[in-house]
């Protein structure tokens, strides 16, 4: 029996199938199959009834489940405890939004390497509610995300917020500099999709003001919606980082919104229930690159 087995019994359980926990392992199906299959014979009981593709914990599986994420969770904090990095190795997987990976991306790299060298970082660029999604099956390991996040399965940490501005073209904004939500909706829009944190922004802020816009076209990427509206065919509400250059070029105008758009707060997100201690270092340093500064 080994940290590697438990590891992997623990993975399945938690992902349901064989194929994912390989995924999620970074190794084949058959090196699964081979780790369980070993445990099983040396433990001399049947860890999952098998049903199609998936599995499911016989009830001594369950059982002996608790036990290997306590061995499992031991080893690496004991790993951490004797204060060796270099010999956290594997992958960490952390998700994000654009504008998270436009500001942060670079720094939280070099700060992850400095302090795990042998460790591979995997970065997935999506919208919250993937993200969120994908934190609570264990895909990744740890999500940044707009809050609010009510779910009692994840543990989520506030790093600030971020100003949000609608932007347009000159052409299509003629003398517009401050807007209502009724002067908005007037006008093309093109938004993030339904599941998309910003959306609920904009959903919220013509909602408190009894407006249901004319138009709105959706798009799942920041940059082709900023790539639309430098055109001058869509307005868009946007992070006000974000369309700085922009802004400064004369390429977009940014209005000043009568009511004033809600700032969305960030969140370095982690499972409750993480196996390894050291998501909690990994969540740490993330939280500390990607901390936003005050909103002005």
């Amino acid at each position: 029996m080994n940290i590697q087995q438990l590891e992997t019994f623990c993975w399945i359980s938690r992902l349901g199938t064989f194929s994912a926990a390989a995924e999620r392992l970074y190794t084949s199906q058959a090196s699964v199959s081979s780790r369980i299959r070993e445990l099983e014979m040396e433990l001399d009981v049947v860890l999952f009834d098998r049903i199609g593709r998936h599995v499911q914990l016989t009830l001594k599986g369950r059982e002996l489940l608790v036990h290997a994420e306590k061995v499992v969770i031991d080893a690496s904090q004991l790993r951490l405890t004797a204060g060796k990095p270099e010999i956290t190795s594997g992958v960490v997987k952390i998700g994000l939004g654009e504008v998270i990976a436009a500001r942060s991306l670079v720094a939280m790299i070099n700060a992850l390497k400095q302090r795990y060298p042998g460790l591979a970082v995997e970065f997935d660029i999506d919208l919250n509610a993937s993200l969120l999604q994908k934190l609570g099956r264990g895909a990744i390991d740890v999500a940044i995300v707009g809050g609010p996040i009510n779910n009692a399965e994840i543990k989520a940490v506030p790093i600030g917020a971020m100003k949000v501005v609608w932007v347009g073209a000159p052409a299509l904004l003629g003398e517009l500099k401050v807007v209502s939500p009724r002067e908005i909706a007037a006008l093309p829009i093109i938004s993030l999709s339904r599941d998309a944190r910003l959306f609920t922004q904009m959903q919220g802020w013509f909602a408190d003001d009894g407006v249901v816009p004319d138009s709105i076209s959706f798009c799942n990427n920041m940059s082709t919606m900023l790539y639309v509206a430098r055109g001058g065919v869509c307005v868009c509400m946007m992070p006000q980082e974000l369309i700085k250059d922009d802004v400064d070029s004369g390429m977009l105008v940014a209005l000043e919104s009568r009511p004033p758009i809600p700032s969305i707060t960030f969140f370095v997100a982690t499972r409750v229930d993480s196996l390894d201690p050291a998501i909690a270092d990994f969540a740490a340093i993330v939280s500390e690159v990607c901390r936003l500064p005050p909103v002005t």
